[in-house]
């Protein structure tokens, strides 16, 4: 598994065939065809899926029943006119609330994450108008996030990297993820929570509790602290300050839902269930474009009685050859057993963790399930850890050097943070399709280790 020649992979340029495309220059290596996690490029290399595309190929490349099941629904109809009922709707749905916790039981649906996220923004106002919270529109989100590539999403997102946009964009308020990292030396891990989740009551009461509308988050940390999961204590506190203010909890499952964690659900690890729930990626298995927003039987009620109408949609939301992709997704999901099986063979993929530790450039792994994150570091002369100054490209080698190795890895998109106050690493992801053996993830952690030590050796780092 290696390309011609042992060569790195470079990027496609702007010219020839490409020369009319408008900003996609991905590595020169163009996928043939893919299997179970395997992608094979056009000169016959086989390379492992280890990211699962952006943490959204929960189910096999490839599928059989996947292909039969579009297939069947684009020989039937491929499109419903909006005045037509298509039952795929009502039974993807009723699918759904089988899996979701708590009365999350009904079913927006979307083309993906952002669009998802942008629905729950406008359904969150529409609730909160139709409740008599009148003047209720911020969304308060964490710093760091990654919410979605829309105005609306990258305003919650709190990413100093979207700046370009600030004058276009909501200036909503954010507060400080959950972080081990800050934890002050002998503090309990639950204390630390709890404490930690104290920033959102201060922000609610700052920005004025009748101003506020939701409060997002993800079950585990971005950026920085991406994959880490902050303890139920955090999470039952935010519940409750969100149900003191009457602010709607929403939980971002778009990365974490659908098995990868070990459960359907990331917020399932908390007991913890929130008001609104985004879904997306391993919902259709990146087969075809498909999200949702899941509304629990409060926030539906105004819009179920009457009270109010949902100002809102997409034309392709809903596709049928998507909802017919969601259905066969859910479907492989429980015949393969793939939730037990990300939670067991995730126990194996995590066994290697002190053996990724012992690499120098290593600083933490972390992760649940089958998502892995290694934090990738430079150590200082003062034995801190940082970012690699962005002249090193130290990320672009990483995944050039992952090539080599068979390896395909999702760019992790923060770069480097210019202030030393963060001295934080660069997150690396080991998320492939939940259907990996046991063995694969032997063939993973070997191709890893290689790589690993290629790019130390490149880097002069050890």
């Amino acid at each position: 598994m290696a390309l011609v020649d042992g060569q790195l992979a470079s990027t496609v340029k702007p010219e020839g065939v490409w020369e009319n495309v408008f900003s996609y220059f991905p590595f020169d290596v163009s996928l043939e065809r893919s299997e179970g996690i395997y992608l094979y490029d056009t000169e016959g290399n086989r390379y492992i899926d280890v990211s699962g595309g952006p943490f959204a190929v929960n189910i096999p490349h490839g599928d059989p029943r996947m292909i039969e099941a579009i297939t069947q629904q684009v020989n039937r109809y491929a499109y419903c006119h909006p005045a037509l009922a298509d039952p795929q709707r009502a039974e993807l749905a009723s699918a759904l609330a089988e899996i979701t916790p708590g009365d999350l039981n009904e079913f927006f649906f979307v083309c993906g994450g952002s669009e998802a996220v942008e629905t729950a923004i406008k359904l969150a106002r529409q609730y909160q108008v139709a409740s008599g919270k009148k003047s209720a529109h911020k969304m308060i989100g964490v710093q760091e996030a990654y919410h979605g590539m829309t105005l609306g999403t990258m305003s919650l997102s709190g990413s100093p990297g979207l700046n370009v946009f600030a004058p276009m964009m909501p200036t909503w308020p954010h507060i400080e993820q959950y972080s081990d990292f800050r934890k002050p030396e002998g503090m309990d891990r639950e204390e630390w929570g709890k404490k930690s989740a104290e920033a959102l009551e201060r922000r609610i009461h700052w920005e004025g509790p009748d101003s506020v509308a939701a409060f997002f988050a993800t079950p585990w940390g971005c950026g920085s602290e991406y994959g880490l999961m902050a303890p139920k204590s955090y999470w039952k506190e935010v519940r409750r300050i969100c149900d003191e203010f009457a602010v709607l909890l929403v939980a971002d499952e778009v990365v974490t839902g659908f098995g990868r964690s070990g459960r359907w659900f990331g917020m399932e690890h908390f007991d913890v269930t929130p008001d609104l729930m985004t879904l997306a990626k391993g919902m259709s298995g990146s087969n075809a474009p498909l999200g949702a927003v899941a509304v629990s039987e409060k926030v539906g009620r105004p819009f179920r009685e009457g009270t109010a109408g949902f100002i809102h949609g997409f034309t392709n939301g809903g596709h049928p050859l998507s909802l017919a992709a969601g259905l066969a997704t859910l479907r492989i999901i429980k015949e393969d057993g793939l939730v037990e099986n990300s939670l067991k063979v995730g126990e194996h993929l995590h066994s290697y963790r002190d053996k990724l530790l012992a690499h120098p450039s290593v600083a933490d792994v972390r992760g649940t399930g089958l998502f892995l994150v290694m934090e990738l570091v430079e150590p200082n002369n003062e034995g801190e850890r940082e970012y690699f100054s962005s002249d090193r490209q130290a990320e672009m080698l990483f995944r050039q050097i992952g090539f080599k190795n068979g390896l395909v890895l999702y760019s992790a998109l923060y770069g480097r943070r210019a202030s030393p106050l963060f001295r934080r690493g660069l997150p690396m992801w080991i998320s492939p399709p939940l259907s990996i053996t046991r063995d694969q993830v032997d063939d993973v952690f070997q191709a890893m280790d290689t790589t690993l030590s290629e790019w130390e050796a490149a880097l002069g780092v050890g």
